[in-house]
């Protein structure tokens, strides 16, 4: 670590530049509350292939403001289907069963591009790349007419101050350790996912398949007429 360099106090610091901690930002910054992202990596990550984002997470993304960047270039779909592989039994799975077959469906997306719609809506200097978590503590002297101030130490050796912490981390969080939480409990499985790209084109009925067989599980979406989701996961 090399030598210590005092920052500004900040108004609030977010640990994490995944998609949490971004759209926390986001969100403070549209109600007038500047913020400071903490990131680890020296860009943002682009680790985790698509994701699967149902009409709850659409409307937020819709108050977010950046709805409108993502449905026009993701499928949406509305059914899909499981297929049990022991004897071949297929269910089909509606999800706008419970909406009355109103509001947004739901569309796989990169992760990558989420987040890249997310960190536009930043002012800039907003997300601070290459900025590794190393310990927090709380000031000792206590200004009556005001809160405590936390004291965040940079492997970098930065300092940064702030009055409010907000961890957006991830599963080994170190603002969680800090807090106390419980650590996470492995679940007994493994996955493996990734993206197939079909320059012709995959010709795949819309909506997600999943295949299911004793601790196994496989599954497909498209994303768009190009692109297809694919996992696998056992226990």
């Amino acid at each position: 670590m090399g030598e210590e360099e005092e920052v500004a106090l900040q108004r609030v610091v977010i640990v994490g530049g995944g998609i949490a901690g971004l759209a926390t930002a986001v969100a403070l910054q549209r109600f007038g509350v500047r913020s400071l992202v903490l990131e680890r990596s020296h860009e943002l990550r682009s680790t985790g292939a698509a994701l699967s984002l149902f009409p709850n997470a659409w409307r937020a993304l819709d108050a977010l403001g950046v709805a409108h960047k993502l449905t026009p270039i993701y499928r949406e779909f509305r059914t899909g289907s499981l297929t049990k592989l022991e004897n071949g039994a297929k269910m089909a799975s509606n999800f706008s069963k419970n909406r009355g077959g109103g509001g947004p469906g739901v569309r796989t997306v990169h992760r990558k591009v989420l987040l890249e719609a997310l960190a536009e809506e930043l002012m800039p200097a907003t997300i601070r790349f290459s900025s590794k978590l190393a310990s927090i503590k709380i000031s000792e002297e206590k200004d009556p007419k005001d809160s405590s101030t936390i004291t965040l130490h940079l492997e970098d050796g930065a300092v940064i101050r702030t009055k409010v912490l907000i961890g957006c981390d991830g599963v080994h969080s170190v603002v969680a350790q800090w807090l106390g939480l419980a650590a996470p409990i492995d679940s007994g499985r493994a996955a493996i996912r990734g993206l197939s790209v079909y320059k012709e084109g995959h010709g795949l009925e819309n909506g997600p398949q999943q295949f299911l067989s004793s601790g196994r599980r496989a599954g497909i979406v498209p994303l768009n007429d190009y692109e297809v989701y694919w996992s696998f996961e056992i226990e």
